[in-house]
């Protein structure tokens, strides 16, 4: 029987192209993930809303809701959902926010019952916080706080300093640098590293995002508004060397504080869950509603 023989070259190309096919297959899950369609609304928690939509403007149509607070001349808190979730997802969690303040929730791009072909978890979802803040300037609402879960944290964040409507941030289990979480795609020891590599080259190619330009933490800096960040040394998800990050990138906010757990997952919530978060978000002068 001949003996088969493989020469140095093709092995090399046959890696090369299983890496190929590994970091495509990442980044194509990455910006299109499944549709997550929550069929809870604020009515089956006994609330009041409005369906709204307004446009970003590169042109899509995000879909939100409403919810006008229980209490008169309330101030406004636009609560931001994490990837790849929907508004219904924080619903329930954060409902008692509506106690005191009117809330806004709406459906990043792709996801939800938003427009749009993909999503670019984060890159470009600063764009739909500042369509956000534009359709509630036009019903009068000139100052805003923001309550973000993981992608909604980060685009927080680096809104932020584009949008001076935005008064008090809570950024619960954010990233703090996309090209960091490209290796949480494929979490395989060493291998990790080139796969997350081409990914970021996939998005530079394909999307003209440069994973690096992504960062909450560079963006953090020198914001001086009150923010409260949330994060676990237990979160398998977004790992907590990004909240150390964040951390750093905030050392210089005298108004900002930090709210570390030891063992909780991704998601769960501290003891005093809504006491805390309405006692930081009162602190804040987010502007109220002109009547």
């Amino acid at each position: 029987m001949a003996e088969i023989r493989y020469s140095p070259g093709l092995i090399i190309s046959s890696v090369l192209l299983f890496f190929v096919f590994l970091s495509l297959m990442g980044f194509l899950a990455s910006i299109r993930p499944p549709k997550i369609l929550s069929s809870i609304t604020p009515g089956d928690l006994g609330l009041a809303y409005e369906d709204i939509s307004f446009t970003t403007k590169d042109g899509l149509r995000l879909r939100g809701w409403f919810i006008p607070s229980m209490a008169e001349y309330a101030e406004t808190v636009i609560l931001l959902h994490g990837y790849p979730a929907d508004k219904g997802n924080i619903l329930p969690v954060l409902a008692f926010l509506s106690r005191e303040y009117n809330l806004l929730l709406f459906d990043f791009r792709h996801l939800g019952k938003s427009e749009g072909k993909i999503s670019t978890a984060g890159a470009k979802e600063t764009e739909d916080l500042l369509a956000a803040i534009r359709f509630l300037k036009t019903r009068g609402i000139e100052g805003v706080g923001v309550w973000g879960f993981s992608l909604g944290g980060a685009v927080a964040l680096m809104t932020a300093k584009q949008a001076p409507e935005i008064r008090v941030i809570i950024s619960e289990s954010s990233y703090a640098r996309m090209d960091l979480m490209a290796r949480e795609l494929y979490r395989i020891p060493l291998l990790k590293y080139p796969l997350a590599y081409l990914t970021g080259l996939l998005a530079k190619i394909f999307l003209g995002i440069d994973l690096r330009d992504v960062s909450p933490a560079e963006s953090a800096k020198g914001l001086d508004i009150p923010i409260l960040l949330v994060h676990s040394k237990n979160d398998r998800v977004i790992p907590f060397e990004h909240a150390v990050l964040l951390q750093e990138a905030l050392k210089n906010n005298p108004n900002a504080e930090f709210w570390f757990e030891d063992n909780l997952a991704h998601g769960q919530l501290g003891g005093e869950y809504q006491k805390r978060i309405l006692e930081f978000f009162s602190r804040g002068s987010l502007g109220k509603r002109n009547q």
